[in-house]
């Protein structure tokens, strides 16, 4: 598969040339994104032509998604924060001693000193949220490694703007994107998958979407949700 990148406008636009007959256009989550995949003759004209005819489609969805990041992002009470796909609401609890955050029914409850910035309020919430991504992985590479039959030798989280998660297929390593902890476990368990079966098969090919569909049937299903941000 060969890919290059073309701005449309201000509108970054990777291109993924691939053995199909037809274009196909895909506008990702979190920072939308913009995928076009193409037969491998296509000329940039006629891709062109195709994608300014989708620009009004195109801003829809990078503004859903822009919408999705600002959401919660103010630490102002009662705005919402989601965790594992539930909506909660945040309450500040400003006191000494050292933050903390406790969930309880639809309550984010975030205990911080009451000098504590707003950036550093974000960054003690990203921390939770990479904790909860610690604590749920060991289980779904447990449920896994046997099933798909390969071996997960490390897993590194972070914090990312443009992918939910990758492989090194040589070292046999994933990195997980620290925002799935806002998402349904369903999402984290179908990109803990999707990484762990390019170990087996580093690229988006038939074997590829073979093995998805042996191992998880309803990974279709979960993706289009997820790129759609419907969950």
């Amino acid at each position: 598969m060969t890919a290059k990148t073309y701005k449309l406008g201000d509108i970054p636009v990777t291109i993924e040339y691939k053995n199909i007959k037809t274009l196909r256009m895909t506008v990702y989550p979190p920072d939308g994104r913009v995928c076009i995949s193409a037969p491998k003759n296509a000329a940039w004209e006629f891709i062109r032509t195709f994608a300014v005819s989708k620009i009004p489609w195109i801003e829809k969805h990078r503004e859903k998604f822009r919408r999705n990041a600002m959401a919660g992002n103010h630490f102002q009470n009662h705005e919402i924060h989601y965790v594992w796909g539930a909506p909660y609401k945040l309450e500040l609890v400003e006191r000494r001693g050292h933050p903390k955050i406790i969930l309880e029914e639809n309550v984010l409850r975030l205990h911080v000193r009451p000098d504590t910035s707003k950036d550093q309020k974000q960054k003690i919430l990203d921390n939770w949220y990479r904790r909860l991504i610690r604590d749920a992985v060991p289980r779904f590479i447990e449920k896994w490694e046997p099933v798909i039959g390969v071996a997960v030798k490390g897993v590194y989280l972070r914090k990312m703007k443009s992918h939910w998660g990758s492989c090194n297929c040589r070292k046999q390593t994933i990195r997980l994107n620290t925002e799935l902890a806002k998402k349904p476990p369903e999402c984290l368990e179908y990109v803990i998958v999707h990484e762990m079966v390019h170990i087996i098969e580093p690229s988006h090919n038939r074997d590829f979407y073979r093995l998805m569909t042996e191992h998880l049937p309803a990974w279709k299903l979960i993706r289009k949700k997820m790129n759609a941000g419907e969950i």
